[in-house]
């Protein structure tokens, strides 16, 4: 194996309410059992984020490989929870359990996405620069591959709704299924989506739906960046939208669809709002929403993770 395992946890974060939680004993833990591989194990909980790190943080060890075998929901959780415990020599990695599978995507080659002794057979270690999202001067959260603000962001909290999840946890989920939900709730919404007034970096704007950040390969799976930014220390990309107008968006349709999106570059970017704003925001598809926010400030976290990964 290409991982050195010798004296070191190999450790499996699992959630047993994701939406192919069902895949994970036969497709990972027997897989382990069959190669003789020991594992421990730590269960990422349907709670908010601060009580799944709070609990997590602490069960995280020096020189622990992790395996997040969930959906991003979860890897969004252990990723946090390592950074919160601060371990040295920790290396995680991700497994595609759950329904967009976005962290899988970015870090997986297709060959190691569901396979456990595939994965740490190939893997290697890349240190990963996430973004750091401060609301009021005040760090919320890290975003290793994405956040977006607006209509992006409400549109993903769709997917937490405990009918919807329900359906996608017993009858399987992927992007073809995924997709089609959120194309429905686009037509649905995207009249009554503007975001409040806000100046970016001193530009005033006042007729946009969506603030987009790229620090990965893709935003979303769906529309591609065309670099990995999360392997730069500084700069990540940006763009404003305004998604009610769906041929004026073309452009950034068809080339995130089938080319890159457009998108400018930056080292840091600054939101004020003229008043005490409310707005939902997601980082990795993990949804926030914010009440009575004067200020956003995004930048690349100086600290870097080693994350696992079979990608070149």
């Amino acid at each position: 194996m290409k991982l050195d395992l010798e004296g070191r946890r190999l450790v499996i974060a699992h959630n047993p309410h994701s939406s192919r939680s069902r895949a994970v004993q036969q497709s990972v833990f027997d897989r382990l059992d069959s190669a003789g591989l020991v594992y421990e194990l730590i269960e990422v909980r349907q709670a908010s984020l601060a009580d799944n790190v709070a609990r997590l943080k602490s069960q995280i060890h020096d020189g622990d490989i992790i395996l997040s075998a969930a959906g991003d929901g979860s890897a969004h959780a252990v990723a946090h929870s390592v950074i919160a415990a601060a371990k040295k020599g920790v290396e995680l990695g991700f497994l595609a359990y759950g329904n967009f599978n976005d962290l899988p995507h970015a870090f997986n080659s297709s060959a190691t996405l569901r396979d456990p002794v595939a994965f740490l057979e190939a893997a290697r270690s890349e240190k990963v620069y996430a973004l750091d999202i401060l609301v009021d001067d005040k760090l919320l959260r890290h975003a290793l591959l994405y956040a977006t603000f607006g209509w992006t962001a409400q549109a993903a909290a769709i997917f937490g709704d405990p009918k919807l999840r329900g359906k996608l946890t017993q009858g399987g989920a992927g992007l073809g299924k995924s997709l089609s939900r959120l194309g429905v709730y686009y037509f649905q919404s995207r009249r009554s989506s503007l975001l409040p007034n806000f100046s970016l970096n001193g530009i005033t704007h006042n007729a946009a739906t969506d603030l987009i950040l790229a620090n990965g390969p893709a935003v979303a799976r769906v529309f591609r960046t065309g670099s990995r930014y999360y392997r730069k220390s500084k700069e990540f990309r940006y763009t404003v939208l305004d998604v009610r107008k769906l041929f004026r968006n073309a452009p950034f349709l068809l080339g995130g669809l089938v080319g890159r999106m457009p998108t400018d570059e930056t080292s840091e970017i600054k939101l004020d709002f003229g008043a005490p704003a409310d707005l939902p925001i997601q980082c990795d598809g993990e949804v926030v929403k914010l009440r009575g926010v004067r200020s956003i400030v995004v930048r690349k976290d100086p600290k870097p993770l080693n994350i696992l990964t079979t990608k070149n």
